[in-house]
């Protein structure tokens, strides 16, 4: 699957998700996303979904595991000011928000 191909997919999972109101969903699909960004070099982008992702609370072990080791790595390499700027815009957000943030990248 090509990387455009796995980007709509993981979008049509959160407006899905979204619309069921099926919360973990939507942020397993986030974290994902977040994934994707930094794989094509938006650090920012990857870094703001996953503050806001493991700023939740009452995530499924499994999606917050994924979106440290994703921050993790970030944390590596990139410069601390795009993670300081994730964590402060994480503190504003709701969940729509980042939804409309994620589609408003499109």
């Amino acid at each position: 699957m090509s990387e455009v191909d796995a980007g709509q997919n993981i979008l049509m999972t959160i407006k899905a998700g979204m619309a069921i109101r099926a919360r973990d969903e939507v942020l397993d699909a986030l974290v994902q996303m977040a994934g994707l960004y930094i794989e094509r070099g938006l650090t920012q982008e990857g870094a703001d979904v996953l503050a806001f992702v493991m700023r939740c609370e009452t995530i499924p072990g499994d999606i917050e595991e994924a979106a440290v080791e994703l921050w993790e790595d970030l944390e590596r390499w990139i410069c601390p000011r795009v993670l300081l700027d994730a964590e402060n815009f994480a503190k504003k957000a709701y969940l729509e928000d980042v939804v409309e943030y994620v589609f408003a990248g499109i």
